[in-house]
């Protein structure tokens, strides 16, 4: 599993575009992924580029707090049952 996310800048034609990167598991496999935000000298650009941020940190410690409490019910019943 990998994790992690950002923002890219890319220039075409003298203009910049905001691209937001991510991980995303495709067939098992952890790849990376790119998706067009806006224009960097646009109003929108920069407050959707930092929400979507945001929204993938809020989807990884969901799936992080899932995770630690399967392993953690895992322990517990380790210990449990003697």
């Amino acid at each position: 599993m990998e994790i992690g996310c950002g923002a890219r800048v890319r220039d075409f034609d003298g203009r910049r575009y905001f691209y937001f990167w991510h991980y995303e598991r495709d067939n098992g496999r952890s790849v990376r992924k790119e998706e067009y935000v806006g224009r960097v000298d646009s109003e929108r650009g920069r407050p959707e580029l930092l929400r979507r941020i945001a929204a993938y940190h809020r989807k990884a410690e969901g799936e992080f707090a899932r995770r630690r409490a399967r392993v953690e019910s895992l322990i517990s019943a380790a210990y449990t049952s003697t």
